[in-house]
């Protein structure tokens, strides 16, 4: 699914200019990182793409807290909007959606496209919903229990932090024949689950 790059995923405004030659990085759509909080702040998933964070557990753990005590809501957790909602953390565009349960966060540099980004975040969130049978929010105990299955998600939608694919439909048919079990699909999920954990 990773040879086709959606027309989505293509900047348009990419930096050119006397003596650049645009590279097919520059014209792709790139997330710095994605994040599962529970509703104490508490990780539950966590894939770092490059720097300032890969690598860097100090940096992460840091980050996930200035993340949390920002958008935590203080008087229960409102409805999720549709594309989720926005915040500007440490240089670093975040776009999130709060379930009662679990905080989903994409984000990226301040320079990335907010749509596609929000495309990212709908998708992993509703992908999620379809394979867990959970349409109207996802539970902890859930997402836990199918953790490879979450792993096998965010690896198809994102290579490197690359947006590859951010269609429901289209990753949701790449990654449901992977969640019955099988040596196949044992052998794919223990793949992904060893890349996210890289």
């Amino acid at each position: 699914s990773k040879a086709t790059v959606s027309v989505l995923n293509c900047r348009s405004g990419a930096a050119s200019g006397p003596g650049r030659t645009n590279t097919m990085a520059d014209l792709m759509h790139k997330m710095e990182g994605v994040l599962i909080l529970d509703s104490e702040g508490e990780r539950l998933f966590a894939h770092y793409y490059g720097a300032p964070f890969e690598g860097n557990v100090d940096k992460q753990l840091a980050f996930e807290k200035k993340i949390y005590d920002k958008t935590h809501p203080k008087n229960g957790v409102p409805p999720p909007k549709d594309g989720g909602d926005i915040s500007l953390i440490d240089s670093h565009t975040v776009i999130f959606r709060l379930d009662p349960e679990v905080y989903f966060y994409v984000f990226g540099a301040l320079s990335e496209n907010e749509i596609i980004m929000s495309q990212v975040l709908t998708c992993l969130v509703e992908v999620l919903g379809q394979l867990l049978r959970a349409p109207s929010q996802i539970d902890k105990r859930a997402l836990l229990e199918n953790f490879d299955l979450l792993c096998l998600v965010v690896d198809e939608m994102l290579d490197d932090g690359y947006v590859m694919q951010a269609k429901t439909g289209d990753v949701f048919q790449n990654v449901f024949p992977h969640a019955g079990g099988g040596q196949d699909s044992t052998a794919k999920l223990k793949k992904a689950l060893k890349k996210t954990l890289a």
